[in-house]
């Protein structure tokens, strides 16, 4: 499932900015950096050519962490083949339940509908350590799952990423988007790691509202400048608070 309290980061952050110096284009590892960014929002082919040619075989995105299950689906399959598990993070809650092609029928007694993943309706998400039953199709069978909510670190490989990108569609790649800058590139030389500083603004597809973020990403570039790991944090409460939400038990 595709999910990050910022303040505490943003203070550590100005403490690695402080100590780096500043980049200009004309650094080869900032330069890519700041490109492998873009082409997130040029669209799917950008970012398709970006990765496939840009990243290490050995390299891996860093997803935000989260509480939950630990799988992954086609949103974009949703309309002709339901909820369909197209791939379990490893380590995960889910990772000794779950198996690549179970199809979510029901959660916690609730239907699986593009109505219910929308509204929040389902029981992915929440308190850590609660079991939550699901009915499944495996293999044409209907069968009950259980599994208790924990802390997710999804992982993913170059292979799972290029998988991924080559499944979404092209035409509502970024539709939501209102634009975006590159406000600050920042590279650790000694260590071949470039922070980039991107502040966006795009229509939240729950709410229908308009929100802003700040958005650190951290890529480690190998020996060959290649990208080894590339991790994002943003500015979730803010921008659920943007968005008419609030924090609650």
């Amino acid at each position: 499932m595709k999910t990050k309290f910022i303040s505490p980061f943003i203070v550590a952050l100005t403490l690695i900015f402080a100590s780096c110096n500043p980049t200009s284009k004309t650094n080869n590892l900032a330069d890519l950096a700041e490109r492998w960014v873009i082409s997130s929002y040029e669209g799917k082919d950008a970012a398709l050519k970006m990765v496939s040619e840009n990243m290490s075989d050995q390299g891996y995105n860093i997803g935000g962490r989260y509480i939950g299950f630990g799988f992954n689906f086609n949103a974009d399959a949703m309309k002709t083949d339901g909820m369909v598990v197209t791939n379990v993070i490893k380590d995960s809650p889910a990772s000794s339940v779950l198996q690549v092609g179970d199809k979510f029928i029901a959660v916690n007694g609730v239907s699986v509908t593009e109505e219910s993943i929308q509204n929040g309706s389902l029981s992915f998400r929440g308190k850590p350590g609660v079991p939550v039953t699901a009915s499944i199709m495996r293999n044409d069978k209907e069968i009950s799952i259980t599994v208790e909510r924990g802390i997710v670190v999804p992982k993913y490989s170059k292979e799972q990423i290029v998988q991924n990108i080559s499944s979404a569609d092209a035409e509502t790649w970024g539709e939501n988007s209102l634009g975006y800058e590159i406000r600050e590139v920042v590279a650790d030389n000694s260590q071949r790691i470039v922070y980039v500083r991107t502040w966006d603004k795009f229509l939240d597809t729950v709410s229908g509202l308009e929100a802003e973020a700040i958005t650190i990403t951290r890529i480690e570039f190998d020996q060959n400048g290649k990208v080894l790991t590339s991790g994002d944090m943003t500015e979730n409460e803010l921008i659920l608070r943007q968005t008419g939400w609030s924090i609650t038990r």
